[in-house]
Order: structure tokens, then C-alpha cells, then sequence
């Protein structure tokens, strides 16, 4: 079967063996998955350096440790690892939606044929078929299209991002980069009864945060945001900031904090800059937290591959619940997606044309891979 992977600098198809559904696996073919535009560009461009291959795969190489200490060592883990790749290419991929090949042993709630979408960098990838644990995996609600819930992943970035600035309905949160995650985070929190301010240098993404419901968007070179939002908040400033640049500029940061209520959280959705200039956030008494992934449960072996849940009175809204939870907003109405993939590329061997396409300087907020199945 083909896979795609990144290597020396650019993507590439590959021809790879069919895996096979171990116990606990969901065997999903793909009829549409979704590129993170921004995390995938970045692993390609990565991938031009030998030294660099596999540093963000999960696994982490032999000898590595990827991420910090889940549990305690006082029973030794004998379940399944996460899949790793092949030499000298890096993993890319991690938000499809597709039809159940098979299932392998204990999983009970699925059956060939089911509709499905699913999540994980170490198993959703861009392939003709993939085989991803059961806790990463979500039915798809009648009425949603494969092309729509193959964004589970995304949606549900930035539906943790936005849990994580704590803002409740009738509070406001400043979406700062108007990306393929920062849209879609206007829409989730639209659905929630919460505000929006957004703010891009590009107007093509300000003009679609404001038909998504942003009740100001600008651009920070020509407008004054921190106004724009006190102008929407009584003065007091916004209850939290998803801060979704990638920039090496510690600026965006610190403008963050000065649109910041006191008390207010700043989440760290994107890469970019970290010195900070202390005023602003030491007299609004801002916290800032970082956005790992999808929530709860994301790089835990014991969740992920050996499908143990967390109880929901301890961890009520886990990666699993977010991702059902976005194909719901997705089955309401709440959430479009359409419009921020008007391209479908092909899968196959000119798939890599799509990464190219994310290069340009009208690239859309990202492309979407067809596997030709028919599916809607």
C-alpha cells in the first residue's frame, strides 16, 4: 500500500506492507484525511536534516524519551508500543475519517463498515490504510460527510486550546493567528456562547473569522487590538488568548498579555517567541499555559495503545470525548469546514503536490487528501 512520509526535505510516497489490526486496533481505509498545514510543513522542511529525523515522532527513537513521566514504575507495562516508521523518514499525518476494514481482539462497538474518524501521529497517518487504537478512534454521526470529519484531529486542537483558557458563555477570548486552528477555534467557541476578537496580518482570514461570528478582527499592523478588545469587554480586556502564531518574534506574546483581564490565561497554541517583557503580565497577573495536542490522554501508552479510559469524573473531557464531541458540533451545523479546504488533492503519487501547494503565498488554511473511495 502507499503511505506518505517526509524525507530530505520534501514529501514522498512510499510503498509499505498493510498492517495488520492487533488487539485493542480499529483497521480504518481512509476516504479523506486532513493536513495540519502547520505542523506538517514544519516536519518536512525538518525532514531536510538527517539529525532531525523521527525527533518529534511518537515513539521517540530507541534511546530517546519522548515526553515526561506518566505513571509510577511500580507494575511494568507489557501492552503493545505505538507503531514506529521506517529509517530516514519522519511521520506525517494524524486526522482521518474512513470506513472499518476489521477490528482487532476486544474491541466490541465496532464492526466493518462503520463510518469512523480518528487521531494520533503515531497511527492516523496519510496511507491507504492504517490501524489506530480504539480510544483514538470516534464514530461519525449520520449526516456528516467523511470530508468534514476528517478534521476530528484539528477540531479537536483547538477545542482543547480553547478548554484551556477556562472562559465560560458570555466571556471572550482573543484568537491570535487566524490559521487553519485559529478558525476553527472562533466557530467552537461561537457554539459555547463565547466572544471572539481575532487578530491576523492576513485579510483573507480576518474577513472569515468575521462571517464565523468574531465580533472584531484586525490586524495588528493597522489597528489597535488591544482597544478592539477592551472596546468589546467593557474595558476589562479578554478572559483568555489562544495564541496560534508561528513566529520566532517574542512579540506576539507580549501583546497577548496587554489585551489580558487580570487573571486571564494565555494559551500557547503555535511556536514562537518567549522572553517576555514582565509588566504586562505580572500586573494583569496573567497565567500562561501550553496546548498539548488534543487533551487529556494524548502520549499516554496506557490510554492510547492499551485502550484505558480515564473516568470521566477525573478527566471529564479526554481526547476521545473531545474528538466525539467536535463530530457532534460538526452534525449540528455549529462548526463548517469545508471552506477552509477548497482543494482535494488526489491521494497517490502526486500527493506531495499538496504540500507545495501550502507554499504558496494564497495558500489556502489547508488541503485535503481523497482516496477515491466514492465516500461523500
Amino acid at each position: 500500500m502507499k503511505k506518505l512520509f517526509a524525507k530530505d526535505g520534501r514529501a514522498v510516497v512510499v510503498d509499505v506492507p498493510e498492517p495488520e489490526p492487533r488487539p485493542g486496533e480499529v483497521l480504518i481505509a481512509p476516504a479523506y484525511s486532513a493536513i495540519s498545514a502547520g505542523t506538517e510543513t514544519s516536519t518536512v522542511r525538518m525532514s531536510a536534516d538527517p539529525v532531525m529525523i523521527h525527533s518529534h515522532d511518537y515513539p521517540a527513537p530507541e534511546g530517546r524519551i519522548f515526553g515526561p513521566k506518566l505513571r509510577a514504575a511500580g507494575a511494568r507495562w507489557n501492552g503493545p508500543e505505538p507503531r514506529g516508521g521506517i529509517p530516514g523518514h519522519a511521520l506525517i499525518g494524524y486526522s482521518v475519517a474512513g470506513r472499518v476494514v476489521a477490528v482487532g481482539a476486544d474491541v466490541v462497538d465496532l464492526r466493518p463498515g462503520d463510518r469512523v474518524a480518528a487521531s494520533g501521529s503515531q497511527a492516523s497517518h496519510h496511507a491507504e490504510l492504517v490501524a489506530v487504537p480504539r480510544n483514538l478512534v470516534a464514530a461519525v454521526p449520520d449526516g456528516v460527510p467523511l470530508a468534514d470529519a476528517a478534521f476530528v484531529t484539528l477540531g479537536t486542537i483547538s477545542m482543547h486550546a480553547l478548554r484551556l483558557t477556562e472562559a465560560t458563555f458570555g466571556g471572550t477570548v482573543v484568537c491570535y493567528g487566524l490559521g487553519l486552528l485559529g478558525l476553527l477555534a472562533v466557530q467552537i467557541a461561537r457554539s459555547a456562547g463565547i466572544y471572539t476578537v481575532g487578530v491576523d496580518f492576513d485579510e483573507r482570514r480576518l474577513e472569515q473569522a468575521r462571517a464565523w461570528g468574531a465580533v472584531r478582527a484586525v490586524d495588528p499592523r493597522s489597528g489597535d487590538a488591544v482597544a478592539a478588545v477592551n472596546e468589546v469587554t467593557d474595558g476589562f480586556g479578554a478572559d483568555g488568548v489562544i495564541l496560534g502564531v508561528v513566529t520566532q518574534s517574542d512579540e506576539p506574546l507580549n501583546h497577548a498579555f496587554e489585551m489580558c483581564r487580570q487573571r486571564a490565561t494565555v494559551v500557547g497554541l503555535g511556536a514562537f517567541g518567549t522572553r517576555i517583557t514582565r509588566d504586562a503580565m505580572v500586573w494583569n497577573d496573567v497565567r500562561l499555559v501550553m496546548a498539548l495536542a488534543y487533551g487529556p490522554g494524548r502520549y499516554d501508552r496506557v490510554y492510547e495503545e492499551g485502550n484505558v479510559d480515564y473516568p470521566i469524573g477525573y478527566a471529564r473531557w479526554t481526547e476521545g470525548r473531545n474528538q466525539a464531541h467536535f463530530l457532534r458540533l460538526l452534525a449540528e451545523k455549529k462548526v463548517e469546514v469545508a471552506p477552509l479546504a477548497p482543494i482535494r488533492v488526489p491521494f497517490g503519487d502526486g500527493a506531495p503536490e499538496a504540500y507545495e501547494i501550502l507554499q504558496r503565498p494564497d495558500r489556502p488554511p489547508t488541503v485535503v487528501f481523497d482516496y477515491g473511495r466514492g465516500e461523500a
